[in-house]
């Protein structure tokens, strides 16, 4: 309130957004008739004076009615351009995290239109949290990443991990797979923090605090039935989520995101202030009470509302498209899609797009143009939502062509938890972000790595040629002393005759110099270059071994479709591994604290294995040896490797990166396997598994044979030779880099057709450049 402060301030904003909200009022929807364009009348802080307020207690009081559409657009237009500047010198209430750059994509290269993670399906994942998971004891807290809160949860049935998320576009609470181990887990000074005060307490609930806010309470305790000793609020808002862990009484210990009075006047959230839930959002609350004609009411308003203020206030991609053309762009039409998510609490743009889908009209029909059964089949549709909401029955579910995703069973496939499908869905976004700075990073280090593998490789090069001059030089020395007899003193030249050729020949003299001295500094210039010659040839040779490597890790790096599933990011990682190893690139800065996250990781898996042998009555040592048995088997089947079948029923398997061509090549591949590789280019390694009594034909082998010619730097070239060879006649020479071989005994060489692979049918199929 302007002039307004202190309790007087939070009294009067507390009475009028419960005025506001009341669902018994029979002018609901008044807060469109005091709500000039651009200005939020539940936020009451914007209001314009006093006097406004005062006059829309007054209208609330007497249950006046709103006035028309058309007075709404006139008022509209009248208040924009002041609301428009109020806003703009408006405070923020949290942090601005940046958006990422980087845009998803499907691995078809198209954009991914992303689905914010709304109040209707946060209360389905806030549910089930609460049915499944409470009571829960938090064993580990760890922070897998920037943006991500993990906490594991133990049951006395089962084990979890709840991810608690502020990623600018990917924020969400949900059960999900445990964290990757290899990233830094102890790096952030948030995961201590929340450690020390949450590890060992006992999940006691989860909750919403607020209706219609996206705000997901979890209160923790000693034991159930106690009072809760401390609190994680989750704030899901898009750029402005945040996580803050509060003590029992309220007070902020800890969060994400600092909000100090510099960055917002209104709410601040720092370490010893109060906690308070974010500000009221916009609009009036649902109510499964509310008649159809007022619900419509509601809606028709709003959207002419959010029409005029459009049209006097264009956004700047509408106003530089309108500058682009030569047309007069045409006025903002009046939606459902805008008067429902701009009318009410808790409507996302998703759901309503759902609800029109539901009801088979178009979100972006104008109100006024639809027919009475038409609202009717939309407004039971909006009932069946309120009525799934406030029982929690919840039918997840998901769309595979669009990848939209739903809790009230609107999509053709079902999932058995919210929290899978909402996990899934935002760990592949955020899997392709990581996917997409870890590729730039490593192609560039690559790309600055190989041009200083090649400038090396120049540089010997040229000390050989130079070092070709020893039979000259030692020549020289020769003749000298041969004819030394024949020299006057300060002679500055010798004239003798080439005992080879018979040929005179002259030789430049020093005149300074005696001519034992001259013969003497030329043999010590050809001992020189014969001991360059003998130092510099296994440089050059590492050298033009490493340029190879390097153009084989460039190949692969190119080769990487975009988009970036976890499978991909797992193989970039390792691609990652495999140049910190070969000193290609430096460890990462958290590479220390890595190294010990995923020695405690695999501490744990023996632990529990151990403790399954125990508890199957078995030896620890024979459980052990049972899982490492089952490791060889997933191994041996090439967990993680391309895998074809060929026109003969052989499993083909291929490498995705140097690492996995080495595993194939040495581990996967057995004696009597077939291994083939493109000749003399950089590209993947690929075997045929021989099952024993049977033998590939010459189609399986040309099958094969296309898919090596496919995964090389022979992609584009039509056509290229493969060498052929057994398993068993591969070696890892002294000094090799990963995926580097010798092949003591190929077999034979098949001409490949790499447009003809399986692979490449795939990607003119699919769009993608790889499986």
């Amino acid at each position: 309130m302007i002039g307004a402060s202190g309790p007087c301030r939070a009294s009067l904003l507390s009475g009028c957004s419960r005025m506001l909200s009341s669902s018994t009022c029979p002018a609901a929807s008044l807060a469109w008739s005091c709500q000039p364009a651009g200005v939020k009348v539940l936020q009451l802080r914007q209001l314009i004076s006093r006097a406004q307020l005062s006059r829309c207690i007054s209208q609330h009081a007497c249950s006046q009615l709103l006035p028309p559409a058309a007075a709404v657009q006139q008022d509209a237009a009248a208040h924009v351009r002041q609301a428009s500047t109020d806003a703009s010198q408006s405070d923020k209430v949290t942090p601005q995290v940046q958006q990422p750059k980087q845009q998803q994509r499907k691995p078809d290269g198209s954009r991914i239109k992303q689905q914010t993670l709304d109040y209707t399906v946060l209360a389905a994942c806030c549910h089930e949290l609460a049915g499944s998971w409470v009571p829960s004891k938090v064993e580990e807290v760890v922070q897998p990443d920037k943006f991500t809160l993990s906490l594991r949860l133990r049951t006395p049935l089962a084990q979890g991990w709840l991810h608690l998320s502020w990623h600018p576009t990917a924020a969400r609470v949900a059960m999900g797979q445990p964290p990757y181990r290899g990233d830094v887990s102890e790096a952030f000074s948030f995961a201590a923090q929340a450690s020390a005060q949450l590890k060992g307490l006992v999940l006691l609930s989860a909750r919403l605090p607020a209706p219609w806010e996206r705000v997901v309470q979890l209160d923790f305790g000693a034991r159930p039935g106690e009072a809760p000793s401390k609190s994680v609020f989750c704030e899901v808002m898009a750029k402005y989520s945040n996580v803050v862990v509060t003590s029992g009484d309220g007070s902020v210990l800890h969060c994400a995101y600092q909000v100090g009075g510099a960055m917002s006047s209104l709410r601040q959230v720092q370490a010893g202030r109060q906690y308070q839930l974010p500000p009221p959002v916009n609009g009036v609350p649902p109510s499964p009470q509310e008649p159809l004609d007022t619900w419509r009411d509601n809606i028709t308003r709003a959207a002419a509302l959010a029409a005029a203020e459009q049209a006097a206030a264009p956004s700047k991609k509408a106003a530089a498209a309108a500058a682009a053309s030569s047309t007069v762009a045409s006025a903002p039409r009046e939606t459902v899609l805008a008067g429902a998510t701009r009318a009410y609490m808790g409507v996302s743009p998703a759901l309503v797009e759902e609800l029109c889908a539901t009801a088979s009209i178009s979100p972006a029909a104008s109100p006024d143009s639809l027919t009475p059964e038409s609202w009717q089949a939309l407004h039971a549709a909006w009932q069946a939502w309120l009525g799934r909401l406030h029982s929690g029955n919840f039918a997840p579910s998901s769309c595979p062509a669009t990848g939209k995703f739903s809790v009230i069973g609107s999509y053709s496939q079902p999932h058995e938890s919210a929290h899978d499908m909402v996990e899934g869905y935002y760990r592949s976004l955020q899997a392709g972000e990581v996917y997409a700075g870890l590729h730039t990073r490593l192609s560039t280090a690559v790309k600055q790595a190989l041009k200083k593998a090649r400038g090396r490789v120049k540089a010997f090069e040229q000390q050989l040629q130079a070092a070709d001059e020893v039979a000259a030089v030692q020549k020289q020395a020769d003749i000298i002393v041969a004819n030394m007899y024949r020299l006057q003193p300060n002679a500055s030249q010798l004239e003798a005759e080439d005992w080879d050729t018979g040929k005179p020949v002259v030789i430049a003299l020093d005149p300074l110099k005696t001519p034992m001295e001259q013969a003497e500094g030329l043999f010590k210039r050809a001992r020189k270059l014969r001991r360059a010659v003998d130092a510099v040839a296994p440089l050059l040779q590492a050298a033009q071994q490493e340029a190879e490597y390097l153009e084989t890790v460039e190949l692969e790096l190119a080769q990487m479709p975009p988009g970036g599933s976890e499978q991909q990011l797992a193989a970039l990682r390792e691609v990652q591994d495999e140049l910190v190893e070969s000193k290609v690139i430096k460890p990462p800065p958290e590479a220390a604290l890595s190294a010990k996250a995923a020695a405690k990781g695999r501490k744990a898996q023996k632990q529990q294995q151990k403790s399954a042998a125990a508890r199957a009555g078995g030896s620890s040592k024979a459980g052990l040896n049972s899982s490492l048995a089952a490791a060889a088997a997933v191994a041996a089947g090439g967990a993680g490797l391309r895998q074809y079948e060929s026109p003969g029923g052989f499993t083909v398997l291929v490498g995705r990166n140097n690492k996995q061509n080495d595993v194939l090549s040495h581990q996967v591949a057995k004696p009597g396997d077939i291994w083939m590789h493109v000749r003399g280019m950089p590209g993947s390694h690929t075997v045929i598994r021989v099952e024993a009594g049977r033998e590939p034909d010459q189609g399986d082998l040309q099958f094969a044979a296309d898919l090596a010619a496919w995964f090389s730097k022979a992609r584009d070239a039509g056509k290229a030779d493969v060498i052929v060879a057994r398993a068993e006649h591969l070696k890892k020479f002294k000094g090799a880099k990963p995926g580097q071989v010798l092949v003591s005994k190929e077999e034979s060489n098949i001409v490949a057709r790499p447009d003809n692979s399986a692979a490449a049918q795939e990607a003119s199929v699919s769009g993608s450049r790889d499986k």
